[in-house]
Formats: structure tokens, sequence, C-alpha cells
């Protein structure tokens, strides 16, 4: 297994170095004649010989010219030919880098010259070159016999290359025969060629490759090459190894289009082994302004199979996903007014085997939606307004029934403030549906109408700490009523909720508190920081009406209070956090319905512990956990694990280890769940990527 490994790492260097071969960018000489600029020489001691046109100089030598400077302890200077000897100490500073040595010869005018025993070092990227012999070919390059390079700090780096033959020109390449890749300086690695970026900005290149063993897909390979296409927009390459489940081939195209156009597309094919069947997945993003301030957005995403996200998902939410979705809207504000519209797509995904079939035949699609909301618009100077809320659309399923549906709501409401401490808010509003389908044509509308009564109640206590100057309690009652009466509308077809509107005359009542503290620091600057936020809220039917919910039937009770639902959220630093939201059933029996609380602290530097617990009746129960720490640089943490606890078993458990050190990291990940195991190995030098995670991945960054 040892020597698979030593293999596989030995390959994927080589096929960096080929690939690399295939993009050279040349950084562009410079054409500015800098034999105008004036020469600048200072030392202790300065003699002319005014018939040779030489300079001697001697002690803390300084020539500068333009951005140019050369300081050695001795140095002979031609004026007219501008060639320049300089020997002890020798130090030549431009913008770009730092050449030092013991002896040095330099034109100034062409820029070129030769250094032996010399050093190279390049601050921006932080690049050093040591060689035998240097020679600056101009102002961007170098030529070096027997060097090496790296951009780890210290006289005996953690690794390095070293090259009989080596032409570094700065903000393109460095460019290496006959190398040795060394860690520290042990030889470990023979490449006949390679090429290493030399800039800061972005580069083509292959990624560190990234090395791993899973249960579903084998051991597995991934190389990926990163290719800059223009200033605004890039492609990635993948190429991934799985022995059991075959060759995965990908392609990222990643663009920015100026103002706020951005997107990225995916494209992903695994060549299925004897047994397994090939696998496709196709990904599109999109957010940005069209002409006409038209909003565009577009999520759009193919799978051949559920089997896809189980193989390739790394995430809890994305390995179990049973659907691709398509979404593609577009939307426009003005004023008040907001018009929408949007094509979505739903697809179930059947495991290829041992999965129960889903009958993606009855799954109801919305293809087109256009809505159309007019918000409250106020008529003149009165406390009165008017709003309309509408949608169309066009409902089906492949076997089942295809409708057109036209929805519109218009509403009038007031808004008072009696005594200038009750606010009253009062609505009516009237929803008529149109529908088109194979039976005929059939509308039905149906009012409504509410009345909210709420007050806000403060305080504000004197608190005079080292930080804390004061405290606002806010307290912000209402209660609400809300009508509909029972209308007939059997004669409607039934695709969704939004199809059945049920009868209502329910009373609600909600309470929230609020404490805000006043922060003064010491510069006198104010701030403002609200860390307890409580609401309690509840529902009472006067008239005992069954609540239909067309998805879950079966599960509907005649009840006349609904859920206490309670929602708490304390923030006791910036940096600290806790969560909780219940439903409590207090009629039927009682008990709590769901109940989710979430905690954690972090520190700022790297140190981070979160706790979670979920709980839905008769459904689902577990606690999760995540910790990230810093403690053990330069060894960062980082662990997940979520437990079930009505099963009494471990749904999974991540474990992901950085070595970071100055020049270079590793990346070591180990992920366990119910039914894969899988462990990933990867590597960063600087100025080369990792690959972080396969090809197959369609999780977006945007």
């Amino acid at each position: 297994m040892k020597d698979n490994c030593i293999a596989l790492k030995s390959a994927a260097f080589l096929l960096l170095a080929i690939m690399m071969l295939s993009v050279c960018p040349v950084f562009a000489e410079d054409t500015v004649d800098t034999s105008a600029e004036p020469v600048a020489l200072e030392a202790e001691e300065l003699v002319f010989d005014q018939k040779a046109g030489v300079y001697q100089a001697k002690g803390n030598v300084l020539l500068r010219r333009g951005e140019q400077t050369l300081a050695a302890e001795n140095l002979q200077f031609n004026e007219e030919t501008g060639d320049a000897q300089a020997r002890g100490q020798v130090r030549l500073f431009d913008p770009e880098a730092v050449v030092t040595g013991e002896a040095l010869s330099l034109n100034v005018n062409q820029d070129t010259g030769s250094i032996s025993d010399g050093k190279i070092f390049l601050p921006k990227p932080n690049f050093h070159v040591a060689g035998s012999e240097i020679e600056k070919l101009g102002k961007y390059q170098y030529h070096i016999q027997d060097g090496t390079f790296t951009t780890c700090d210290g006289d005996r780096p953690s690794w390095k290359f070293s090259a009989r033959q080596l032409d570094v020109t700065v903000g393109g390449y460095a460019w290496a025969r006959h190398v040795f890749f060394h860690i520290y300086d042990v030889p470990v690695l023979y490449l006949p060629v390679m090429g290493y970026p030399v800039k800061v900005e972005r580069e083509s290149g292959l990624l560190m490759p990234r090395f791993g063993q899973s249960d579903k897909r084998g051991t597995e390979l991934s190389l990926v090459y990163y290719q800059v296409l223009d200033r605004h927009m890039d492609m990635t390459y993948y190429l991934d190894y799985f022995s059991k489940l075959g060759v995965g081939k990908g392609i990222e195209y990643r663009y920015f289009l100026g103002h706020d156009n951005e997107g990225e597309a995916k494209l992903y094919h695994v060549s299925g082994l004897q047994g397994h069947s090939d696998q496709v997945a196709l990904d599109w993003q999109h957010m940005g302004t069209l002409p006409g301030q038209v909003w565009l957005t577009a999520d759009a995403q193919y799978v051949s199979s559920r089997r896809y996200f189980s193989d390739f998902g790394e995430v809890a939410g994305e390995y179990n996903r049973d659907r691709a979705e398509t979404v593609v809207a577009a939307s426009r504000h003005w004023g008040n007014n907001n018009l929408a519209g949007q094509f979505k797509y739903l697809r179930q995904l059947n495991q290829d085997d041992g999965d129960t079939p889903v009958n993606d035949d009855l799954t109801l699609q919305r293809l087109p939606e256009v809505r159309f909301n007019m918000l409250r618009h106020r008529f003149g100077y009165s406390p009165f307004y008017y709003s309309l809320d509408s949608s169309a659309s066009y409902l089906w399923q492949k076997q089942g029934d295809k409708v057109s549906r036209l929805s519109l709501r218009p509403a009038l409401s007031a808004q008072f403030t009696p005594g200038d401490w009750l606010e009253v808010g009062a609505e009516i509003g009237y929803r008529e549906r149109f529908y088109s389908w194979a039976e005929g044509d059939e509308q039905k509308g149906v009012p409504d109408a509410t009345l909210r009564l709420g007050t806000r109640l403060s305080r504000v206590y004197a608190v005079d700490g080292d930080t804390v100057s004061k405290i606002q309690h806010i307290l912000q009652p209402e209660v609400t009523y809300y009508y509909v009466p029972s209308v007939n509308q059997d004669d409607l077809p039934l695709l969704e909720s939004d199809d059945f509107i049920g009868r209502r005359n329910t009373l609600s009542y909600g309470l929230v508190n609020r404490l805000v503290a006043r922060l003064e620091s010491v510069q006198g600057q104010v701030d403002y920081h609200e860390f307890i936020y409580l609401r309690v809220a509840q529902e009472y039917d006067l008239s005992l009406t069954q609540h239909v919910d067309l998805l879950a039937p079966d599960r509907q009770e005649a009840q006349r209070w609904s859920d206490l639902r309670t929602e708490l959220i304390i923030r006791p630093t910036r940096h600290s956090y806790f969560d909780l939201d219940s439903r409590l059933a207090t009629s039927g029996g009682g008990g709590l319905r769901t109940f989710s609380t979430e905690g954690g602290v972090e520190d700022g530097h790297g140190n981070a512990l979160a706790l979670r617990y979920r709980y839905r009746q008769d459904e689902q129960e577990y606690v999760g956990v995540k910790m990230d720490t810093a403690w053990l640089k330069p060894v960062y943490v980082n662990y997940e694990q979520r437990y079930a606890l009505d099963d009494s078993v471990t749904l999974e458990n991540v474990l992901n280890l950085e070595y970071r050190a100055q020049c270079w990291s590793m990346f070591v990940s180990w992920r366990d769940r119910r039914d894969e195991q899988q462990f990933t190995i990867s590597f960063a030098l600087t100025g080369i990527g990792r690959t972080a995670r396969s090809g197959s991945s369609l999780e977006s960054s945007l």
C-alpha cells in the first residue's frame, strides 16, 4: 500500500509538470529607457578617474537609479557605459525583488548582470531563489544555474525544489529542469521539468491532488486544473479516479459580467464500471440585473439518479437528497409594486437499486407562475390604504390534471393610533380564484377580515457599567382576530393547500420582550446590542373549526387552542448565542410537538463550540455538536457529530485536521456515516492551491 501511495504521488506531480507546460504567460518587458534617468552615487570614500570615466567607491556604497538601489562595501562604476562591479555584502533592491550576494556585475542602463552564490527574494509571492550563478537578463527575468526555490522562510525551509537550470519571470513562472522536490534537505521526488507560479494574482495551473478512501467510491484520486480565461471568468477541469465507480470528468465555468451579474455552471460525468451505470450531473446558478432593472436568478439542477447525491454528497442535506429542483425567476420592482415570474420544475429521484420507486409522473409542477403584488398604498393623508395580491399559475402533472389558476386578492386596510399608545390595524380582503381545466371553468370568491390591537411599552434602566451604560426593556403585546366564512368549494380542483381556503374564526395573542443594551467604548463610541428576544404566541379557535391540510388529512384534530409557540434568542456577547424554538400542545393530551435549541460560543481566534438539539414528535430526535479549535497550533481541528436519540445510533462523525505551516498545509479528513466511511488527504503549497473536494460537488459558493 505504501508503494502504491508513492506511485500515485509521483504520477500526480508528473502530471502537474506536463499540464503546466501548456500555459506559459510572459510578463511584458519594460520598454522604458532607463538610461535617461539620473544616477546618484554615495559612499564614505569616493574617487573619480576623469580620464577613464570610472568611479571608485568604498564604505556603505549606495548607487541609485529610478526605483533601483545597489548597496555594497566596494563599487566600481563606469558612468559612460553604466557598468558596475560591486563586492562585499551586495544588495540590489527594486519594487519587485531583492538580490543579495558577495559579488555582482550589473549594467544599470540595460538592467542586466550576474552574481555568484546569490539569492533572490520576491516579497509579494514570498518567493526565495538561490543559485551558484544568477544571471539578470532584464528587469523581470533571471536565469539560475544549480539553484533552489521555495516559498518558505528560513535557512532550512520545510520544502524546496532544486534544479540544474531555473528561469524565473517575475509575475509569471519559475521554469525548472532536472528538478528534485525536497522535504527539508531530503530529496523525495524527481521531475524532468516543472513550472511554478511567481505571482499573487489568479494563475492557471494544476492544484495539488487529493487522495482518499471511501466505502462507496473506493480508492480515489482527484486532480483539478484551474484555467484563467479573463479578469472576469475562469474554468476549472476535474479528473477523478474512483476504484469502485469509474472515472469522473467535470468542468466548472465561473463568470462575473460586471455590476452584479455573476454565476457558475458545472457539468460532471462518471463512466460507470461493470455493474454501475454512468452518472451525469448538471448545475447552473446565476444572479444579476438585466436591462430594464429586471432581477434574474437561476438555480437549475439535473442529476441522472438519486444515487448521485448518495455517492458524492459530503454533508447532511446533500447526500440524502431525493429530488432535483430547477427554479428560474425574474422580478421587477418599482415603488410599492412588484412583478415576479418563475419556472419551477421538480424531479423526484429513485435510487438505482433497492429503493422504493417514486411515481414522478404525479409530481405537481408550476410552469410557469407569475405574481403581481401591490403593497399598501395610502389614500392621500388618511389612515386608509389599499393593496393587491395576485398570481397566475399553470399547474400540471404528467399523469394528472392540468389546471390554469388565477388568484386575485384586493384589500382595504386602516391604521390608527388612538391615545398615542394603542396601535389599531384592520383589513378586509376578498380572494377571487378562477380555474380552467378539463372539467370546465370555475370561480370562487372568499372574503376575509383581520383586526389587530397592539402597543409598545418601554423603560430604560441606568446600569453605569464599564461597557454597558443603559438597558432598555421593550414590551410589545398584541391581539389579532382573523375571520374567514365557510364557503363551499367542492367544485374546485384540489392540487395543493392553496386550492382550499378553510373557515377561520380565531383570536390569537402574542407577547414580545426585548432587552437592548447601550454600549459605550472608552473613545466615546456608542453602539446598541439586543441581547434577549422572547416571543410567545398562541391562537384560540372561537368556532372549533376543523382545519384541513390536504397533504396530511389524517392528522387533523379540532382543538380550541393551538400549540403554544415560544421563540427565545439570547446574545450575551458578540461571540456567543443561544436560540430556542418550541411548540407545546396545550390540549388533546398536551406534550411537546417540536423543540429546537442551539447554542454556541467563539473567541474570534479560531476556537468555537456549538451544540444543537432537534425534536419532532413521533418523527425524530437528535443532538449535534460542532467544534473548532486553534489551541493546538499549528494543527487546526474541526469536529462534528450528529446522534439520533430515538434510534440510539450515531448518524455522522466528521473530523477535519489541518497542519498549517508558514509555506504549506496538509489536510486530513475522516467521515463516518451509517452506510459509509471516508478518508481523504490533500496538500497545499504556497502558490499551488489544493483540491478541497471531488469535482462532483454541486454545492455553490455564490
